[in-house]
């Protein structure tokens, strides 16, 4: 039986190794010199500055704006420099003529240049409808702009403290690695004087490259880690950037009843405000769609020179060019236009309705974000205070176990295992605290209260 044992745990020494090997081209103790480090202020500033989301949501701020003031433009005079020319199948006069029997020129082209004033008088709502809904407009896309730059800093918070935990993992199965190739040494030592069986090496050598195997695999994860936060912070260098700190245990305020919460974010979230600023400015736009069918008045004034080339009559005294001015006023009233100002006004109306509905989403939403994050924080603070008694009482486990089987009272499988508690409890603690924080940066978002 021993034999068999024997050969077994030989199989999987080797099959552990070959795996290890497998997943990892970097030694152990190898660690890379070159990335910039990274406090978790700088890294925010950082994401803030380059992030493209909140890059393409500043620029479509600046959009929205500058769609304000085309709207803003259009109750001021427009001034136009006219040009034409007209070819005319009849000779017809230059300039009508402003007495009877008055003398004309006459020719078939006729050349025309024009300065053209107009200014609207009376849009039925139109333009005053389209100012106030570019303003609501904009104030909407300011609060798109800053709860996206709190996302993103949530997002970066969260990565750098889930970073923070995952750094402390790899701390732990380090020291896990170098604990058991120390034990796997004593072993070594007590198979030689012969007061440790075979087996007992093989079990240790077995428990190593599993260690070591996970090493690897929580490496990669960091990795993985730097990457997506060099994607969030927008950074294109060659080289991922790294963080700088340590996950320490802060304890959030007590969490008020969600109802306060409730209360609390829809007054303060900027994405729901920018919904309802949005709902507003889609009525206003019914508004104008609606003016569609009253009148519109306009002053215009024009002054420029009339011309002909091709004269066929020009009496004595006469020139072939002549001054005109021109002012008055422009009424229009639509009497059919085949049904588009109505369909103008269902569109319309049909979108505030889907405005209105996106808002009332967005309540149920907030709801759900802020109850989530309450719940994450009770769970965070209990696994925190259940997980940081775990670790002292495994550490003394193991201390016990290990000392019991140094003096030959103890099995090598009892060691192996409260080494195992050891690190599970350790890497548990480690995430549970990086949770806490993290929830905490949530329920900040949820509320609308985080701090940038």
């Amino acid at each position: 039986m021993r034999v068999q044992i024997t050969r077994k745990m030989k199989r999987l020494v080797i099959t552990h190794c070959i795996v290890f090997c497998c997943l990892s081209s970097v030694p152990v103790g190898a660690q890379e010199t070159n990335a910039v480090l990274l406090t978790l202020k700088q890294a925010i500033e950082t994401a803030l500055a380059q992030n493209p989301d909140a890059a393409a949501a500043r620029w479509n701020s600046v959009a929205v704006a500058a769609a304000g003031d085309t709207a803003r433009a259009r109750r001021l005079p427009a001034v136009k420099l006219r040009g034409s020319y007209d070819y005319l199948s009849e000779d017809q006069r230059l300039f009508p003529a402003t007495a009877n029997g008055e003398p004309g020129v006459f020719g078939s082209d006729l050349f025309a240049a024009d300065v053209v004033i107009s200014m609207p008088l009376y849009t039925g709502g139109r333009i005053t409808s389209a100012i106030t809904a570019s303003e609501l407009l904009r104030q909407a896309a300011e609060g798109e702009l800053a709860r996206t730059r709190e996302t993103v800093v949530f997002n970066v918070t969260s990565l750098f403290y889930n970073m923070l935990a995952q750094r402390e993992v790899i701390g732990s199965f380090e020291s896990a690695v170098n604990a058991t190739k120390e034990h796997r040494r004593s072993i070594e030592d007590q198979v030689a004087a012969q007061k440790a069986a075979q087996v007992d090496l093989l079990r240790a050598e077995v428990r190593l490259a599993e260690l070591q195997e996970k090493l690897t695999r929580e490496r990669n994860t960091l990795t993985i880690q730097r990457w997506a936060l060099a994607a969030l912070l927008g950074s294109q260098t060659a080289e991922a950037p790294d963080i700088a700190g340590t996950l320490k245990l802060t304890l959030p305020p007590e969490c008020p009843d969600s109802s306060v919460c409730m209360r609390t974010a829809l007054a303060q979230r900027n994405d729901y405000a920018a919904a309802l600023q949005q709902a507003e400015a889609q009525a206003e736009a019914v508004k104008g769609a609606r003016a569609g069918h009253l009148p519109t008045v306009s002053a215009q004034a024009s002054y420029g020179e009339r011309w002909m080339e091709q004269i066929s009559d020009r009496p004595a005294g006469t020139d072939r060019s002549q001054e005109i001015a021109r002012i008055g006023l422009v009424a229009e009233f639509p009497l059919f236009e085949g049904g588009a100002i109505r369909a103008q006004v269902r569109e319309q109306t049909a979108r505030h309705f889907i405005r209105q509905e996106q808002v009332r989403k967005l309540e149920l939403q907030i709801r759900t974000d802020v109850e989530t994050a309450l719940a994450d924080i009770t769970s965070a603070r209990e696994r925190v205070a259940t997980t940081s008694k775990a670790v002292e009482q495994a550490r003394e486990s193991f201390r016990i176990i290990r000392e019991k089987y140094d003096l030959g009272k103890g099995a090598i499988v009892d060691v192996l295992d409260a080494q195992a508690a050891l690190v599970l409890a350790e890497t548990t603690y480690a995430r549970a605290l990086a949770d806490l924080a993290v929830s905490d940066a949530r329920r900040k978002l949820a509320t609308g209260t985080l701090i940038l």
